[in-house]
């Protein structure tokens, strides 16, 4: 680790669990109380799993009411999300992040509560010789994105919550000449059906 460089920070991007603000299209199919259990579930996971990455630091950047957040079980330093949408977001979460001197910083969200531990390692690791890391997903964005340092214009024009999001990335990286590297496949938690397939997996 250069001088002067912290070890390397995990942001995680979630909304406080409250009934109606949450997992909306998972609410039209079953309903806000099951939808906001749901939700609770998976966030519990995901914070649980990333509980075992000790050689991180681990950062969780909300949305929603900040005082519910001593409801929440979870000990680590939260701090609220800025911008208008989510890719500014996530470029003020990065500019944080590397401000505080960590020197790599990787952002996930909480609708892969079962994404692998080594999946997340290995995008710190890739970090080693990329200056940027893509986690795709199956509807066409991306579940995980690192940095070693702020991409500016990493994040312009791309349509969030499309299937293009993950290939307009990868475009802005191609277009400023960035050396990137993606991981394995993953799917997302946002309707009935990935429900399902995450409690069966979670059963077998």
């Amino acid at each position: 680790m250069p001088a002067g460089l912290k070890k390397p920070a995990l942001g995680v991007f979630f909304r406080v669990p409250e009934s109606g603000r949450v997992k909306k299209r998972l609410a039209a199919e079953i309903g806000e109380t099951a939808a906001l259990q749901a939700y609770d579930s998976m966030l519990s996971a995901t914070m649980d799993k990333i509980s075992g990455l000790t050689a991180i630091d681990i950062y969780g950047f909300y949305e929603g009411d900040a005082a519910r957040l001593k409801e929440l079980p979870f000990e680590i330093s939260f701090i609220r999300q800025h911008g208008n949408d989510l890719g500014e977001r996530m470029a003020d979460a990065f500019a944080l992040l590397f401000g505080k001197k960590h020197e790599k910083v990787t952002l996930i969200g909480s609708d892969s509560p079962d994404l692998p531990l080594s999946f997340i390692t290995a995008a710190f690791e890739s970090l080693d010789a990329s200056d940027l890391v893509l986690g795709p997903s199956e509807d066409g964005g991306y579940y995980l994105i690192g940095m070693k340092k702020l991409i500016e214009g990493i994040f312009k024009g791309v349509k969030w919550g499309t299937e293009d999001a993950l290939k307009h990335t990868i475009a802005n990286a191609d277009d400023a000449g960035i050396n990137y590297s993606l991981l394995p496949e993953w799917y997302d938690i946002d309707d009935l059906e990935s429900l399902k397939r995450w409690e069966n997996l979670t059963l077998s």
